[in-house]
């Protein structure tokens, strides 16, 4: 059972997620909040494993909410739930520990599987979501390769998840493209966040692309 808190100041919002996830019996909506400020009031009593939030609240907002949550509940993954599509809204998102980044025009399926994935300890964000993030790095100027790949070297088999990672495979495809065992593939995961200074996957996605390691992507 997925013990869930939705955070949004429109009931109606909340409403419709509600009777999205109601005809499935390992959704548990066990509380509901219009600011950050109550989810964070809320999980002083309450046991959630999720909170699907919104970012645009009146009061404490949704980055502000997931910044505070993460520090205080490490256990509680947070997926943002938004209109919100540009790229500085989904860096700061991701920055404040989201573990998932959705736009509010998904498919049921789809939130249910961010939902699901999220809770297996993936870490999910709509095929748009990394689309805004890659157009915007691209709009950039070339940044020349940093030290930082010479100081902190990939290994081939890091490199090889990593690639897999950026076309958006999980852990149980990683372990089977690859035919290693889903902890090695854990523990590829841990040793390349502990090397690049990402948090997410997110983050590992936007150091590949800004130390150009794949140009075939």
């Amino acid at each position: 059972m997925i013990k869930i808190i939705l955070a949004d100041d429109h009931k109606i919002v909340r409403d419709g997620i509600r009777a999205q996830l109601s005809n499935e019996s390992n959704y548990q909506i066990i509380a509901e909040a219009s600011d950050g400020q109550e989810v964070l009031e809320l999980l002083k009593t309450k046991d959630a494993d999720l909170v699907i939030m919104d970012i645009n609240m009146k009061g404490m907002d949704g980055i502000s909410c997931t910044k505070e949550l993460t520090k205080l509940y490490s256990s509680v993954k947070v997926l943002a739930l938004t209109m919100l599509g540009e790229n500085q809204y989904i860096k700061q998102m991701l920055q404040a520990g989201a573990a998932g980044y959705l736009l509010k025009n998904c498919e049921e399926d789809e939130l249910k599987k961010a939902i699901n994935s999220i809770h297996s300890g993936e870490n999910y964000y709509s095929s748009d979501v990394t689309r805004i993030i890659m157009n915007n790095l691209r709009k950039q100027p070339t940044k020349p390769k940093r030290n930082t790949t010479i100081q902190i070297p990939l290994t081939s088999r890091e490199k090889q998840v990593l690639r897999l990672i950026m076309k958006e495979y999980s852990n149980k495809e990683i372990s089977d493209e690859l035919f290693i065992g889903l902890r090695t593939v854990d523990s590829h995961k841990r040793n390349l966040l502990e090397k690049t200074g990402a948090r997410n996957v997110a983050g590992l996605v936007l150091y590949a692309i800004d130390q150009q390691i794949f140009d075939d992507l």
